[in-house]
């Protein structure tokens, strides 16, 4: 966040304090700001960590996908789907520490494309992975849809 972006309050009861795929995996979108970023965290527990007591890649993943998936949603008003990522380990995320934060910054706010740029930093604000996301705009609302009626 620059120093020109404000965050956005969010409701108590939004989707983004309970959704259950972030709480089974510790993972917390902590704010969104109106220039399009997004901030997160990772609380360690020890089924974030692989056989070596290391944060496993796929943790740090699925903290920079939800945590920049959340931003592109308050940045256009549309859900998304991620289209493709590449991500960079650089060093250890150890399972001494506590928390591991993200940070999304858009780079592209399309139509129907965004790009995001994600840094994940260790509880010392050391950079242990970065990673290039790109998410689909869909108008998929959530509800479904009945089946079209059977020819007869």
């Amino acid at each position: 966040m620059d120093s020109c972006s404000k965050p956005i309050r969010l409701p108590e009861e939004h989707p983004l304090t309970n959704d259950p795929f972030s709480l089974y995996n510790h993972v917390k979108v902590t704010g969104v700001f109106d220039d399009g970023s997004a901030e997160g965290e990772l609380t360690i527990h020890p089924d974030t960590l692989n056989i070596h007591g290391i944060v496993h890649g796929g943790a740090l993943a699925t903290l920079a996908d939800t945590v920049g998936g959340w931003a592109v949603y308050f940045a256009t008003g549309k859900p998304c789907v991620t289209v493709n990522y590449a991500f960079s380990f650089l060093r250890p995320a150890l399972g001494t520490n506590k928390k591991l934060c993200c940070r999304a910054v858009p780079e592209k706010l399309g139509g129907r494309l965004c790009v995001y740029r994600q840094t994940i930093t260790d509880d010392n604000g050391v950079e242990v992975a970065n990673g290039n996301f790109t998410f689909y705009l869909t108008d998929y609302s959530g509800e479904k849809k009945s089946a079209p009626p059977a020819d007869a």
